[in-house]
């Protein structure tokens, strides 16, 4: 099975540089893409020298997660990985597990890898929804898709789809996780491959999560869910999102996502699909290992925002 590597970036070339040098050692992948949200920070000079190897596109403008759709519509590869470019630690033996597992499982859609912070060395960017350190290192069924982190069988994509681009960011995994299983495949986490954050501060603003994570909500369940369903999980994530934006002093862009949410979802609705019986019934089992209200209030509350 050829692997193709897919990389998005925006305003980190001294990062990028790194990843690549890192990159570059690893034989077995067939090619590297990189897609650059419109950097303005010299990201395209590093493809006119010792990186013209790299399949490099650039976007004319910030275009968020569309960006990683341009990269699968590219990508020969049997296999698609997909990392930010402030993703480290990949290696040869990585990638062949990778692809002895898509082999050996022709009902996985879609891998996801375990994160570590690159300086504590404990897991990080969990979003699977059950206790962090019951299951840190278990193979399980889940419905998110960590995007900077995650390996997928290309026939997948090509059945399921990609990402829905005016979602930007935010929420677009699971959108995507759905239609990976309501075409017949299944999506796990991969603790065995391993990979390191380094939590990169740059070409991130401080309210994004607010914001998108509010309005994005919305239109999930207007894309995905029956009714019932949908508006337990809105009540859910708004009272969530409220609680953090008070938090942190965010409150005006949770205000602004909720508005936006609501009037968007007409465009949503003309793109919705019905989730099959299999499909609904993979998500209340994932449902049902969700840690209690206080395991997530101790988690979560206290920690200090709400990390990309």
């Amino acid at each position: 099975m050829k692997v193709s590597l897919c990389i998005l970036t925006y305003n980190r070339k001294d990062i990028l540089y790194k990843l690549l040098s890192e990159i570059s050692e690893i034989k077995k992948i067939e090619e590297v893409i990189v897609v650059d949200n419109a950097s303005t920070d010299g990201t395209p000079d590093l493809f006119t020298g010792i990186y013209k190897w790299v399949n490099y596109i650039r976007n004319d403008k910030n275009i968020g997660v569309g960006a990683r759709n341009k990269a699968f519509e590219k990508a020969v590869g049997d296999v698609i990985i997909t990392i930010d470019d402030d993703i480290f630690g990949l290696c040869v033996d990585d990638i062949n597990h990778i692809v002895k597992y898509f082999s050996d499982n022709d009902r996985v859609g879609a891998a996801n890898f375990k994160v570590i912070d690159a300086s504590s060395g404990k897991v990080c960017n969990w979003i699977h929804h059950c206790r962090m350190e019951d299951y840190e290192d278990k193979t399980f069924l889940t419905y998110e898709i960590t995007e900077g982190a995650v390996a997928f069988r290309k026939e997948t994509l090509k059945q399921a789809g990609f990402y829905p681009e005016y979602f930007f960011i935010s929420h677009e995994g699971p959108d995507l996780a759905y239609r990976i299983m309501n075409v017949g495949y299944d999506v796990i986490y991969l603790p065995s491959v391993s990979v390191k954050h380094l939590h990169s501060e740059q070409g991130r603003k401080s309210w994004y999560r607010y914001y998108y994570d509010t309005r994005n909500q919305f239109w999930l369940a207007m894309r995905n869910f029956p009714f019932c369903y949908s508006l337990k999980f809105i009540l859910r994530g708004l009272i969530s999102t409220l609680i953090y934006s008070l938090r942190d002093r965010f409150l005006i862009y949770w205000l602004k996502g909720v508005i936006d949410g609501v009037f968007g979802l007409r465009v949503c609705y003309h793109d919705r699909r019905k989730l099959t019986k299999r499909t609904m019934n993979l998500i209340r089992c994932i449902d049902k290992r969700r840690p209690p209200f206080r395991y997530m209030v101790k988690r979560r509350l206290f920690r200090k925002e709400m990390r990309l």
